[in-house]
């Protein structure tokens, strides 16, 4: 049924913001499988939210095709996306978790910090000042909200017709 797209969307979504919650955590495991839940649970949303195609594949393109293209463009989504490719389908990325710092710029103790890649420092066509990755979660978060509210009025008229084919 399409609306079950819209189910499974918003459920990887509040998971991976229980993700960012376990960022601020002070337990290193907790913070560490945070940061990998955003990237990895932040993807099911579009994965999960792909599927509505089956039941009508011009509507879901008509709304998806500028979605993609401006994600493909974005450094931010690229870097997520790469991270979880990574995380399930290659070598785990390297990545720390900083136990002291000392110094103006210094990061916070218990931030993750990805060692093997560069962190994007633009999003949507602007700089990003704070480029940690608790940051940088919390805007890959909220770009993804973004997206699922566009999809619901989507869902609804798929899930309408399909149900008045059904009835």
């Amino acid at each position: 049924m399409p609306s079950s797209c819209l189910t499974r969307a918003v459920t990887h979504l509040r998971v991976a913001h229980l993700g960012l919650r376990d960022m601020e955590a002070s337990d290193q495991d907790r913070v560490l499988l945070g940061f990998f839940g955003v990237a990895v649970f932040g993807r099911s949303v579009t994965l999960a939210l792909q599927h509505l195609k089956t039941w009508d594949e011009p509507a879901f393109l008509a709304w998806y095709e500028p979605w993609v293209a401006q994600m493909r463009q974005d450094p931010l989504c690229r870097f997520f996306y790469e991270l979880r490719t990574d995380i399930l389908h290659d070598v785990v990325p390297m990545v720390g978790v900083v136990l002291g710092a000392w110094g103006q710029n210094a990061l916070r103790p218990g931030s993750v910090t990805v060692l093997d890649r560069p962190v994007p420092t633009e999003h949507r066509g602007k700089p990003i000042d704070d480029t940690s990755t608790s940051n940088l979660c919390r805007l890959y978060l909220a770009y993804l909200d973004e997206l699922v509210e566009s999809s619901h009025a989507l869902v609804w008229q798929i899930q309408d017709a399909w149900q008045a084919g059904h009835a």
